[in-house]
């Protein structure tokens, strides 16, 4: 009797075992709950800058929109920006360097102006000549 019991003892572990894994579904959807927030579309519409030339009093509106890489956001101009300063209607990208500065280039990658931030606005630099502040629109 021992003989048969034993076997049919490890027979039936072994089938439980094997309910055990093949008894259960795997759930619909993935049971882990994330903190991930949605991107809103606020976000997506971009950043406003107020662009004023002191010198000619001429303004525009920049927009920076969204990242392309990880130190370059794209630009548009709108065409009045070119009363501001030459070229500025074109601009495309917004790169920031290293070392605190800001770049603001055309389709073909070459500089339209460079910028600093100071106080709360940025201001050109490069040209040296340019009196022009870039301000971010309320």
């Amino acid at each position: 009797m021992r003989k048969l019991i034993m076997p049919a003892l490890g027979a039936a572990l072994v089938l439980a075992g094997v309910w055990s894994i093949g008894g259960t579904t795997p759930p619909d959807v993935d049971p882990v709950i994330s903190g991930s927030i949605p991107r809103d579309a606020g976000s997506v519409a971009g950043k406003a800058f107020s662009v004023a030339n002191i010198e000619t009093k001429a303004d525009c509106v920049l927009t920076r929109g969204e990242r392309m890489t990880h130190h370059s956001m794209r630009m548009t101009a709108s065409d009045a920006c070119d009363a501001v300063w030459s070229g500025l209607s074109h601009a495309s990208s917004w790169t920031e360097a290293g070392d605190g500065t800001v770049v603001l280039t055309d389709a073909a990658g070459d500089a339209i102006l460079t910028l600093a931030e100071t106080d709360g606005l940025y201001e050109v630099i490069d040209p040296s000549g340019a009196i022009i502040t870039l301000r971010a629109a309320e």
